[in-house]
């Protein structure tokens, strides 16, 4: 083996190490653009949805129970139902929505409660009853007071 030889075959080795190095360097370049942009898109995402979900107030009309039947999930259960109309924020409805509870819960809705619902924007008629208030100022549109008038 000449010198000759020797060198071509340092500078192939060399360069074959600079493509596998280069290579190796595009491929977590790559891999990086692709969690960037997932994670992008998913920050996206979650704005959307948390601006499409509004609360309105509602009243129970409704409290059904203890009833034999099978829960939200599927399971059977001895439950009580709970109805509660709504209107939504933009005058639109009213609206019902309905969840079951297991008979022995801590929660309790009498008829007449006042209620927090949560429905998404573009189907109002999917809700979900979100929470009881112990005090709600006033349902439905504010009346405004009477301006006093000058006396003469």
């Amino acid at each position: 083996m000449t010198t000759a030889s020797l060198a071509g075959d340092a500078s192939g080795v060399s360069a074959m190490l600079t493509i596998v190095v280069l290579g190796g360097f595009g491929l977590v370049l790559l891999v990086t653009a692709c969690i960037m942009a997932d994670v992008i898109a998913g920050i996206r995402r979650n704005e959307t949805a948390a601006g499409a979900e509004e609360k309105t107030a509602g009243r129970v009309i409704r409290v059904r129970g203890p009833v034999r039947g099978q829960l939200d999930g599927g399971s059977p259960a001895e439950y009580t139902e709970v109805t509660v109309e709504y209107y939504t924020r933009h005058g639109e409805g009213p609206f019902e929505v309905s969840r079951k509870l297991p008979a022995g819960s801590r929660i309790t809705y009498a008829k007449d409660d006042r209620v927090i619902v949560s429905y998404d924007v573009r189907t109002p008629r999917r809700a979900r009853i979100a929470g009881r208030v112990s005090h709600w100022p006033q349902l439905g549109p504010r009346s405004s007071d009477p301006v006093p008038q000058p006396q003469p």
